[in-house]
């Protein structure tokens, strides 16, 4: 059997332009933290944990509280979930995602798993929110871990108790960023990326080799997942 891995935003749901927003204003709202830098490829770590863990140690040299994750966690979703009310349009899935998905989960030689650098709560919101069924996907989130490989690693490990796997014969991350390759190159795994126009020029400069514009055309994902 094989594994594909699939990332959130951008990959399975067009959200990270309200993530962004919703990322920067949770920091201002819930601990008085501006002037974020949103390059975010300046960043060890390019997930919620990383990112925030980061921020912390530069502005008061120590990581957060407990209380304060949680607090910033909940400032978020809070931020998410008001926007998605007054803009559904924010909130919306890549062209076939939810199909595909559950197609792909079907296939006798594929599982599928869930590995995303957001936190728990605003993951499933935005899922959720795109009418993306996943609760009983196999999933890591930036609880798991700051580095985009420790929550992979997570997701696989989390994969193989779920499906009874003591191991996969191939395992192929799917996401929509260059830390997402580089991240499966690390790993020395296949990357499948997504993404249109200059974000599918950025995945293939950055060693992408298969990238889909998204998964209207399920024997494309089938055929790139395998080679």
């Amino acid at each position: 059997m094989n594994l594909a891995i699939f990332d959130i935003d951008g990959t399975l749901t067009e959200t990270n332009a309200v993530d962004e927003i919703c990322f920067v204003q949770a920091f201002a709202d819930a601990h008085s933290i501006t002037q974020i830098n949103t390059n975010w490829m300046q960043y060890h770590c390019v997930t919620d944990s990383g990112i925030m863990f980061q921020i912390f140690h530069e502005r008061f040299g120590r990581p957060p509280a407990d209380g304060e994750l949680r607090d910033y966690k909940s400032c978020l979703v809070n931020l998410l979930e008001t926007h998605r009310s007054r803009d559904s349009s924010l909130f919306a899935e890549i062209s076939g995602a939810s199909r595909a998905l559950t197609r792909l989960n079907q296939e006798s030689e594929w599982a599928v798993a869930v590995a995303t650098g957001c936190w728990r709560a605003s993951a499933e919101l935005k899922l959720r929110a795109v009418g993306i069924r996943a609760e009983h996907l196999p999933a890591a989130f930036s609880e798991d871990g700051l580095s985009r490989e420790t929550i992979l690693k997570a997701a696989m490990s989390r994969a193989k108790q779920s499906y009874s796997q003591s191991r996969f014969d191939r395992i192929v991350s799917v996401g929509d960023a260059v830390w997402d390759v580089q991240a499966a190159g690390n790993l020395g795994i296949p990357f499948v990326g997504v993404g249109t126009g200059e974000r599918g020029l950025r995945l293939r400069q950055a060693g992408a080799t298969h990238v889909l514009e998204g998964y209207s055309d399920y024997e494309q994902l089938l055929d790139s997942l395998r080679k």
